[in-house]
C-alpha cells in the first residue's frame, strides 16, 4: 500500500482528529516524525493515480540545490479522497501549479515520488484538476464538511516536543510552535521553541537566519530535520525547509499593504463593495472599490475591470491572481484573474476582523495618522462651504471635527448639513493648522440619509449581517 510509513490518519478512528492545532495532545505515534530523502533518492515515480483535496499550501520560495542551483518550490498538505481518508505532506517542485493549488480544490496526481511518507511532485508528474461533481466516493461527498474539518485539524496538530526529542536522527517534522527565545549569531539563528512538555532549539541558517519574529510569536515549521548537535537533539533547516510566522492574536486596525506585481493566487472573502462609477469623465474610465479579507488580515481593493462585479459579492470566497500592490491598495486590471473558489470552500473570518475591516475611524485617530493615509468611513456633515471650484464639508464625531475638501466630479453630489457622508479612498492631508481629508482621482462618495442611500444607483447593498 502507498505511503505506509507516512503521517496518515484513519478518520474512522478516535485519535486526536478533533483537536485544534494549538491543543497539546500527543499525535498518534506515526505522526511524530518523517524520514526525508531527496527526490532523486526515491525508488521511482508512482504511476498509480491518487485523487486528493488541497488542505493548505505555502507561498512559493526559493531553495538552493547543489546539483541544480537555485530553484523554487512550495509545500502543501492534501487529503486523499477515500472512505478512509489520509493526509499527506507534499513538496511541489512544479511551480506553475501554484495558482491552482488552492484550498478545497481536487486533483488527481500520478508519476509522483514518495520519500518515506512525503509526496513529491516534480516537472515529470501529472496533475489534473477534478470537478467536485466528479467525485465518486459517496461517503466523502456526503460528509465533506465534517471530514474536511477533522482531517484539517488532525493535519495541523503538532507533535509534543518531548516526543520530538526522542525520535530518530534525521526524522523530519512539521508543526506550529511558540518561540521562547531568539539568539542571533553571526552565521545562524537559534530559535528556542517550547510547549508544556519541553523545549528544543531550531537552527536557522541561510534565508532562515534572523527572520522577522519576536519572543512569544508562533513559528510554523515545514520540513525540519532532527539532528544531534553538542549531544542535544535539535531541529535543523534543510534544503527544502520553510518557516511561516502566522499572524494571530491581534486584530489589525489598518489594511495590509503589498507592493508590486503578485502572481498569487490570494484566496479572500469579499466583505464590502461599491457599485461601479466613472472616475475619468473625459475617457469614461470606470472602476469600483472593495474590501476583502483572509482569516488574519484585510485589504482594500481597486477593481478597474467592471465586468468582475459578478465575482465581488459580499460573503463570497474568490481567488485573485496577477494583481498589483500599490499605495495601500490591491489593484485588479483586465490582465488580472479573479476566479471562483470551490462551492464547498470555507473561510473563517472573525467578527472582530470583519468589523475592523469596515469600521469608521475616529477623527481623533485620523488626526494622529501620517499624511498620505487613505481613509474609508461614514461621517456626519455639520457644515458646507462652497469656494471657487471646491466644496468644504465639516464632519464630526464624538472625538472631534475635520474638514473634507471635494473637487472635480464629486462636487456634483448633493449633500447638505445633517446628512451622513460615506467616503471611500479619501487622502489624509494637512493645512498649516490641522488635518483634512481630500478627494483624489479614485475617490468615491455617497450621501446617506438615516442609513439609506439617497442615490440608490451608486451603491450596492453590502450589509454583512447575513454573513457573520
Amino acid at each position: 500500500m502507498l505511503l505506509q510509513a507516512m503521517s496518515n490518519l484513519n478518520l474512522r478512528s478516535s485519535t486526536s482528529t478533533d483537536l485544534a492545532e494549538d491543543q497539546h495532545q500527543t499525535p498518534p505515534s506515526h505522526l511524530s516524525g518523517l524520514e526525508e530523502e531527496q527526490p532523486q533518492a526515491s525508488s521511482g515515480p508512482n504511476r498509480e493515480p491518487l485523487t486528493v483535496v488541497v488542505l493548505t499550501a505555502t507561498d512559493t520560495f526559493q531553495y538552493e540545490s547543489p546539483e541544480h542551483g537555485v530553484k523554487s518550490m512550495f509545500h502543501a498538505t492534501v487529503a486523499t479522497v477515500a472512505e478512509e481518508s489520509q493526509y499527506f505532506q507534499v513538496k511541489v517542485f512544479k511551480i506553475n501549479l501554484k495558482e491552482n493549488f488552492t484550498k478545497n480544490k481536487y486533483f488527481t496526481i500520478s508519476n509522483y515520488f514518495e520519500s518515506k511518507g512525503i509526496l513529491e511532485i516534480n516537472e515529470a508528474s501529472s496533475v489534473s484538476e477534478v470537478a467536485p461533481e466528479q467525485i465518486t466516493v459517496a461517503s466523502f461527498k456526503c460528509n465533506f464538511n465534517c471530514l474536511f474539518n477533522r482531517v484539517f485539524k488532525a493535519a495541523s496538530t503538532s507533535s509534543k516536543i518531548w516526543d520530538i526529542r526522542k525520535c530518530a536522527e534525521e526524522a523530519v517534522f512539521y508543526g506550529l510552535f511558540k518561540l521562547r527565545k531568539k539568539t542571533v549569531n553571526q552565521t545562524n539563528t537559534i530559535y528556542e521553541i517550547d510547549d508544556y512538555s519541553g523545549t528544543i532549539e531550531v537552527v536557522g541558517n541561510g534565508k532562515w537566519h534572523n527572520i522577522k519574529c519576536k519572543e512569544g510569536d508562533k513559528l510554523r515549521l515545514f520540513c525540519f530535520h532532527l539532528k544531534t548537535i553538542d549531544n542535544q537533539p535539535k531541529l535543523v533547516c534543510g534544503e527544502h525547509s520553510f518557516i511561516k510566522t502566522p499572524r494571530k492574536g491581534t486584530v489589525p486596525k489598518e489594511p495590509s499593504r503589498e507592493e508590486g506585481h503578485h502572481q498569487g493566487p490570494k484566496q479572500v472573502m469579499v466583505l464590502k463593495v461599491t457599485e461601479p462609477f466613472t472616475y475619468d469623465l473625459e475617457e469614461e474610465k470606470r472602476m469600483f472599490h472593495a474590501t476583502v479579507a483572509t482569516e488574519t488580515e484585510f485589504f482594500r481593493v481597486k477593481v478597474f475591470d467592471t465586468a468582475l462585479m459578478s465575482k465581488f459579492i459580499p460573503g463570497k470566497i474568490i481567488a485573485i491572481s496577477h494583481y498589483i500592490g500599490y499605495n495601500g491598495f490591491l489593484e485588479i486590471y483586465r490582465a488580472s484573474c479573479v476566479s471562483d473558489v470551490n462551492v464547498n470552500a470555507t473561510m473563517f473570518i472573525s467578527n472582530t476582523l470583519s468589523e475592523s475591516a469596515i469600521a469608521t475611524p475616529k477623527i481623533s485617530y485620523l488626526s494622529s495618522q501620517e499624511k498620505g493615509t487613505f481613509v474609508n468611513g461614514e461621517f456626519v456633515v455639520i457644515k458646507k462651504t462652497e469656494r471657487n471650484k471646491f466644496i468644504y464639508y465639516g464632519i464630526e464625531d464624538d472625538t472631534g471635527k475635520m474638514d473634507v475638501v471635494i473637487y472635480g466630479r464629486l462636487t456634483n453630489v448633493r449633500c447638505e448639513p445633517g446628512s451622513k457622508l460615506r467616503l471611500v479612498c479619501f487622502e489624509l492631508t494637512s493645512t498649516k493648522d490641522e488635518r483634512q481629508l481630500r478627494s483624489v482621482r479614485h475617490s468615491y462618495m455617497q450621501v446617506i440619509n438615516e442609513g439609506k442611500p439617497l442615490n440608490p444607483d451608486s451603491v450596492r447593498r453590502t450589509s454583512l449581517e447575513s454573513y457573520f
